[in-house]
């Protein structure tokens, strides 16, 4: 570098720059207008109609700095290259003009929107103004992580129960009683989950009302394919349906999409936000009144996408403000609805098989065979078209269907559908339905015409359609919280000229802090014909505890109950309720009591009218057999785990705040209700371990499949503890720095000053070994004084000798 009559000349490497002069003021550069702050004055170099020159500068873009750029001046205009504009998120205009300059090629500045500059000749800065849009677009959006990785489950067998004991006593005649019983087992590991359940009536045979019986329910195989996001199913299911359609109970094989498996997925489109900066600035978010999030962005237009809560229709508004305090409101409605499927997203269910018939009657009662499908996929945003076929041996039947976004936030869906029966012989179905809503207001209407041939697969040949459905709801929430009105009208026309239409309405309000009170009509027309009137109320306690009461008028009759409660949810402890009122003209009333721990839950009920006093008695939990294990539980419906803690009883598990298990005498717990595909993280209470116990972590994060049993061990290191003085054979302390291990163990202990080493995970007697940083070794033996096991001892000094 060299220095001469205030010129400063900069080589570098593959490049030549100008000779800049220095001066105190401002120096205008060519084509950009000095701004009025400042004094003008002639370029930093000159500026010749055809004069070229490389000027190194610090360039500033919309207020935010954007590094050290070589730009290039000529006639008159400013060119930068294109690794400068695609550094900065300009787009590079059609018209631009190019030029090449020792082998480079270089764009025009003054061809981008909104162009303006500035040059500070103080610090060689160059000052770059754009129109927003000439910028690329901003993307703000909540990343969709990829599904975290399943933990192998650990086969597992598990009961569920559900125990119910009731005894009648009728007035005019001789008591009832009978024990009923909900079962269900399944057998749980990496192949997946096989599970089938039974119901049982009059199981002891004592009552002459109902017949003894014991009949499978249903029995599935299901296996996921996590990483595809399809469920495979063998044996007892449902199929898929559409809008428009009816779901099958049957036995046989299916397979889908199963977007459940994926936590935080969504498959409805979710609307997209658009707003512009003319600086780098702070966008804050309002859903519905309410901050949702902030975000900064950089100058030009931006984008806000993939927000999970709008997922529903409301108004957002985006509040814009930059570095200098300026700010615009951006306001805009949005609307989406689950029907819908995000663009790209297809949705589909394949099923074969045989329909299911007298479910919980008969075990394996199997009719038409069939083989169905259905497939929906989002075209875009505002438009999902989905389709359905069922081939039966009896019945054949398809339609398509469209669900499609109109303005003013409403959702049409239009279906048509025809049928061939063996009997009925050709049928049509058509559908139409409006659904609408705003922050305050929510309106939908569904209006379904059938013929009377029209048959869906399984709906047995003494099955007659209905010839028209109409249904319209509108509800209304008013300005004053808590407070709403609803109205709903339906009618329904048979081919036998059966015609029923009703009317209804209710408008609720807050009372109290939390309670509401409802008033409500309905009132009845066509082949049958009533109304009724009725106002109910419930108020919140506290601790779980509701009082409630209702009163309702029907046919010049009035009947109402009052009634108090406890409920328990997840919660161990007792419950209770009572109940009071008036049915038919005679007084009635209720009781139960309801005790629930971590083995499962106890109910009992008592109800006395004047006709018929009632008791009944109920268990209701579960059974986990895993490892070689055995534990009673609550009833099973989510995932669980078996935490083990080698050695350590009476530990706490802890999940989501919540401790749901503790350690047995052998350190070994089950616990139940993690959630299946999501992260779960399983905690030790620390304060239920000795001091003297040692644990890597007191954390472990598990990703179970759906109800399957995953294994947690945490190893805890045992043994006692101890400060020993250790010393070499000439009587020196041991260094500082050496290292000391115990026979048998892998854990490694250093000596600290004046040859002080604690040493965990110490037997009554051990050996040791002591490793110098020179290489040589020795070894003592210790033993430990009887004392309680978290005191910590001290021993010593122990001479090492080799």
């Amino acid at each position: 570098m060299r220095v001469c009559n205030k010129n400063l000349l900069i080589l570098t490497a593959g490049s030549a720059f100008a000779l800049a002069f220095i001066r105190p003021a401002q120096a205008q550069l060519p084509g950009a207008a000095a701004p009025p702050s400042r004094a003008s004055a002639p370029a930093a170099a000159s500026t010749t109609d055809n004069k070229e020159q490389l000027l190194p500068l610090a360039v500033i873009i919309n207020h935010a700095p954007a590094g050290q750029w070589v730009l290039l001046s000529r006639g008159g205009q400013y060119y930068a290259p294109a690794a400068a504009l695609t550094e900065w998120r300009l787009n590079l205009p059609p018209q631009a003009a190019t030029i090449s300059y020792r082998g480079r090629q270089w764009v025009a500045l003054n061809a981008l929107p909104g162009y303006a500059a500035s040059f500070d000749s103080a610090d060689q800065s160059l000052t770059l103004t754009f129109a927003a849009s000439a910028f690329d677009m901003t993307r703000l959006q909540t990343q969709r992580a990829a599904g975290p990785q399943v933990t192998p489950a650990v086969p597992a067998l598990f009961v569920n129960y559900d125990l119910n004991y009731q005894d009648r006593n009728f007035r005019d005649s001789t008591g009832d009683r009978q024990l009923g019983a909900m079962m269900e087992w399944g057998l749980s590991g990496p192949p997946g989950v096989l599970t089938s359940s039974f119901v049982g009536q009059n199981i002891t045979g004592s009552s002459q009302l109902q017949q003894r019986s014991w009949r499978r329910y249903q029995t599935t195989f299901t296996h996921n394919f996590v990483d595809r996001k399809l469920t495979f199913r063998a044996g007892d299911s449902t199929t898929r349906r559409t809008f428009w359609g009816r779901p099958v109970l049957f036995g046989g094989l299916q397979i889908g999409t199963n977007f459940g498996m994926i936590p935080g997925f969504i498959s409805q489109p979710i609307p997209v936000l658009q707003g512009t900066s003319s600086a780098p600035s702070t966008v804050e978010l309002y859903v519905n009144d309410v901050l949702r999030q902030t975000s900064k962005v950089p100058a030009g237009p931006f984008t806000i996408d993939n927000f999970p809560l709008l997922t529903s229709s409301g108004d957002a508004r985006m509040v814009v403000r930059d570095a200098l305090g300026r700010e615009t409101v951006i306001d805009q409605p949005f609307f989406t609805h689950p029907s819908l499927l995000e663009q790209g997203l297809t949705d589909w269910s394949l099923e074969t098989g045989a329909a299911r018939r007298n479910l919980g009657i008969l075990n394996a009662d199997y009719g038409e065979h069939f083989t169905s499908g259905m497939l929906r996929h989002g075209f875009s945003k505002e438009l999902t078209l989905e389709t359905e076929g069922e081939f039966g041996s009896d019945t054949r039947d398809g339609g398509v269907g469209l669900s499609y976004v109109l303005p003013w936030r409403m959702l049409v869906q239009m279906a048509a559908s025809a049928s061939q029966d063996k009997i009925a012989g050709s049928g049509r179905n058509s559908v139409i339905g409006l659904y609408a809503s705003t922050q305050r207001q929510t309106f939908s209407a569904n209006l379904q015409h059938a013929s009377m041939s029209y048959r869906q697969l399984a709906m047995g040949t003494v099955y007659v359609p209905y010839k028209l459905q109409l249904a319209g709801n509108y509800s209304y929430r008013l300005e004053s919280e808590g407070s709403a009105i609803a109205l709903a009208m339906a009618r329904m026309e048979t081919y036998n000229s059966i015609n029923l239409t009703t009317y209804s309405g209710n408008y609720s309000m807050r009372v109290a802090t939390n309670g509401a009170l409802i008033f409500s009509l309905a009132r009845v027309t066509g082949s049958s014909n009533g109304f009724t009137l009725g106002a109910s109320l419930l108020i919140p306690l506290g601790g779980q505890t509701n009082l409630s009461s209702s009163i309702t008028h029907t046919d010049g009759q009035t009947q109402g109950y009052v009634s108090a409660s406890k409920n328990l949810g997840n919660d161990n402890g007792i419950g209770w309720r009572t109940l009071a009122g008036n049915r038919s003209g005679q007084n009635y009333a209720e009781g139960g009591l309801y005790y629930q721990n971590d083995h499962g839950l106890l109910t009992s009920d008592v109800s006395t009218s004047l006709q018929q006093p009632t008791v009944r008695l109920g268990a209701r939990g579960g059974m986990v057999m895993m490892d070689d294990h055995a534990f009673m539980t609550r009833q099973l419906q989510d995932s669980f785990a078996l935490v083990e803690v080698p050695g350590y009883a009476n530990v706490g598990i802890t999940f989501q705040n919540v401790t749901y298990a503790h350690t047995d005498k052998d350190g070994i717990a089950l616990l139940p209700r993690l959630l299946p595909y999501h992260r779960n993280d399983i905690r030790l209470n620390p304060d239920d371990l000795p001091i003297s116990a040692e644990v890597d972590t007191i954390e472990e994060t598990v990703v179970p499949p759906m109800r399957a049993g995953v294994k947690v061990v945490f190893p805890v290191r045992g043994g006692r503890g101890a400060l020993i003085h250790i010393v070499m054979a000439d009587g020196s302390d041991a260094p500082a720095g050496a290292t000391v291990t115990i026979k048998g163990d892998k854990e490694t202990f250093y000596v600290a000053h004046r040859g002080l080493a604690y040493i965990t995970g110490l037997a009554e007697r051990d050996t040791l070994t002591l490793q110098l940083e020179n290489g040589a070794a020795c070894s003592f033996s210790i033993k430990l004084p009887p004392a309680n096991p978290d005191d910590i001892p001290r021993i010593g000094p122990v001479t090492c000798e080799k």
